[in-house]
């Protein structure tokens, strides 16, 4: 495990690790708000609100984990200790968030489900997200090795959020529907949480820290002032974290709103699987080519052409929207993940980069620390994401115990979704028009060894 490549099934393995977070995460963020409007029958803005509250405090708890984790030194390693000890509880409080006491008034069930979405994500989930998307740079010091492990964690992840898309809503009716219902996925789901998680802990170790012991030790004793002035100079970290940020609060408004798209606009809660399976499939047979397209294009470059191709993607899917053209829409999302597959694949590698950075410029390596950006932008951008569909649906007059919507609701369901996932690929390309993270560290090598 040294300085050797990885071999393939120690990638996979690693990969599935997203798969176990998305059985958590993606389950949350696509069902808790329909969950509480039509099954506990609570206002979507006041959940909304809660949520996007919680996951604001929540983005602070990710810097402080990526802190621990780069001080952290035990037979584990710096990562592996806090992923194996985040995971049992990330899969019990996985089903208690979908399991409200019944005898709670509604303001107590709105103060219990915020409870429950705080603890997952400003605790559990912030110590195993940041500690699995830290492995990726501790295990491995190869570029293509990283970049395969980004894609094996993407398709992974692609994998379970189709898997839940397309049969949780069925789940929840045929164990009978409600609470019942609800009960039994959520336990199902939290037993496939934790047995997806245990994998990549049995599947990689870390480095051993020869090479950067001694400059951790001396970081160790500098304050943590110090490390937050480097955070705020270090332009490609923070524009990461916009970017996840603004990855999220789409994915966020996507996942939100694609149930009440399929069951109220499309007329069938069934089709949300179709929907993300035209937008996630593509991407299990175009990441595998990821790593051969960065090797040649470079990272960067790579993405904004893949991101050029996927706006046509989200041209036809506002047209398609706009005009009920079903089928256009789903060749729009075809279009759209290939396109953005580059960005999916290499991201987690720029990452690393931008630890470089750190170090080559300021002569302070925090894995751990810049890694947190990826779990502080998911869950803040989610938050803002899910509040902002529990805003739109309270505003435009949804009524989730209702049998039939008004057209204002439906409207604001339809623009929403459609924006969500169509602009992403337009925001990409500004921002990663000024991430050239690869250039400015062979930059600063070069100054080194002048």
């Amino acid at each position: 495990m040294n300085n050797e490549r990885l071999p393939l099934w120690r990638k996979i393995g690693y990969g599935m690790g997203d798969a176990g977070a998305n059985f958590c995460w993606t389950f949350i963020a696509a069902f808790i708000m329909i969950y509480c409007t039509n099954t506990l029958g609570v206002s979507a803005a006041v959940i909304g609100s809660l949520m996007m509250f919680s996951k604001i405090l929540d983005g602070v708890s990710d810097v402080v984990m990526g802190r621990i984790i780069d001080r952290t030194h035990s037979k584990l390693g710096k990562a592996r200790f806090w992923y194996l000890v985040s995971i049992l509880p990330l899969a019990i409080f996985t089903f208690l968030i979908f399991n409200v006491p019944t005898s709670l008034s509604d303001n107590g069930k709105c103060w219990y489900v915020f409870i429950m979405y705080t603890v997952v994500g400003a605790v559990f989930y912030t110590a195993n997200n940041v500690a699995y998307s830290s492995m990726t740079a501790l295990c491995t010091k190869d570029p293509e090795d990283r970049v395969q492990m980004g894609s094996y964690r993407f398709v992974c992840a692609i994998a379970a959020v189709l898997i839940i898309s397309s049969f949780t809503t069925g789940l929840v009716e045929k164990f009978g529907g409600g609470q019942q219902g609800w009960t039994a996925v959520s336990l199902i789901y939290a037993i496939v949480t934790a047995v997806c998680l245990l994998i990549p802990f049995f599947s990689v170790k870390e480095l051993p820290q020869d090479d950067t012991a001694e400059e951790t030790k001396k970081q160790e004793k500098g304050e943590i002032f110090k490390d937050l002035a480097c955070l705020v100079k270090n332009k490609y970290f923070i524009l990461i974290l916009i970017m996840y940020i603004c990855m999220y609060i789409m994915s966020g408004v996507m996942s939100g709103m694609g149930v009440y798209f399929a069951t109220y606009q499309l007329k069938d809660a069934s089709l949300l699987g179709v929907l993300n399976m035209a937008n996630r499939f593509p991407f299990i047979v175009a990441l595998p080519l990821v790593p051969y397209i960065t090797a040649k294009f470079g990272m960067r470059k790579s993405i904004i052409l893949g991101d050029a191709f996927g706006i046509i993607g989200s041209v036809l899917i506002i047209a398609g929207g706009l005009t009920a053209n079903f089928p256009m829409i789903l060749v729009g999302f075809v279009i759209r993940t290939v396109g953005t597959s580059p960005q999916t694949g290499a991201l987690n590698a720029l990452i690393a980069e931008t630890d470089e950075y750190s170090f080559l410029k300021f002569g302070r390596r925090m894995t751990g620390t810049i890694y947190s950006c990826s779990s502080m932008g998911i869950k803040i951008g989610t938050g803002i994401g899910v509040a902002l569909c529990g805003f739109l649906l309270d505003f435009s007059g949804f009524d989730g115990m209702a049998t039939e919507q008004a057209a204002s609701a439906i409207t604001a369901i339809n623009w929403s979704y459609l924006l969500g996932v169509a602009l992403l690929p337009v925001i990409s390309i500004i921002i990663f028009s000024l991430l050239n993270v690869e250039k400015a560290n062979e930059k600063l090598r070069n100054e080194m060894n002048a």
